[in-house]
């Protein structure tokens, strides 16, 4: 297994401080920090291989540091994931720092404040970024929420159309409503307009079986629905720890009950495959 969305906390606030902006969040953050060694123990102990520390940007900000540092001095085990300001003045630079300089995988990207427009993505300012990483061979991640969700995917099928050639992966099944039952599990046709591009990927993490679990519902049904219609080489599995709640011994078991329902070679590209071929290379 490769957990493709484990988020990191450093106990070394001196050298890794919080960002300001993080306000309560900071309160508690770091009563029970996932640290790089703490995770790569979890990763031991569970059977997991490797992990996309990704930066948890409602903590650090765009200081992407502590992620990218934890990815240097554990290359066998960690990759990092960088959140940048797409619309900043000096983009370019940032992105080739972080992913040419500094060897993050790629940007993540997220809305700044709720009720914004897409802008934040899909803009010939934010498309500087698009240009940058993917000049480098790098990969984007996108985190939709559910009220921006739709207005945002709509936005982003121009922006696939423009980088076809970057992986594109959008956080949480863009955090469609699987709790809604057959025959679609959330899958509406925003998302299904994205089945023929091949460079768009989907990651589903705790957000999503967290959700079906303190519901009582099964995972299999909605992670099936999403391989049949995108292929499980193009589906991935991230435990979001340090972010979710609960043990991380529960959120693999969870990973493992979720595809179930698939083949055993289809079950390898989402708990493996799939996360080594566009992080891992």
């Amino acid at each position: 297994m490769i957990d493709s969305h484990a988020h990191l906390i450093s106990t070394n606030r001196e050298k890794y401080p919080p960002s300001p902006l993080s306000g309560k969040l900071e309160d508690n953050a770091f009563d029970d920090p996932v640290t790089a060694e703490r995770l790569i123990e979890l990763l031991d102990a569970n059977g997991v291989e490797r992990a996309l520390a990704v930066q948890r940007a409602h903590l650090y900000g765009f200081h992407n540091d502590y992620v990218v540092d934890s990815a240097q001095q554990y290359p066998d085990r960690l990759r990092s994931l960088c959140m940048i300001d797409a619309l900043s003045d000096n983009v370019e630079a940032t992105v080739r720092y972080w992913v040419d300089k500094r060897r993050s995988v790629g940007i993540r990207l997220t809305e700044p404040h709720k009720g914004a427009d897409s802008s934040w993505f899909a803009s010939k300012a934010a498309y500087r970024a698009w240009s940058a990483v993917s000049d480098l061979g790098g990969s984007v991640r996108l985190h939709f929420y559910r009220w921006n969700r739709v207005a945002a995917l709509d936005a982003l099928q121009k922006v696939v159309k423009l980088f076809p050639s970057t992986p594109i992966v959008l956080d949480h099944f863009s955090n469609i409503v699987g709790e809604s039952g057959a025959p679609d599990y959330g899958v509406d046709e925003s998302l299904l307009k994205f089945a023929d591009s091949p460079n768009v990927y989907l990651l589903y993490s705790m957000i999503n079986l967290g959700k079906l679990k303190a519901l009582n519902l099964p995972s299999a049904p909605v992670v099936e629905r999403v391989v049949r219609l995108f292929g499980a080489e193009r589906v991935m599995w991230g435990s979001d720890i340090a972010q979710s709640k609960g043990e991380y011994q529960d959120m693999v078991q969870l990973a493992k009950d979720s595809v179930l329902s698939l083949s055993e070679a289809d079950r390898q590209k989402v708990l493996h495959t799939t996360a080594e071929r566009v992080y891992f290379n």
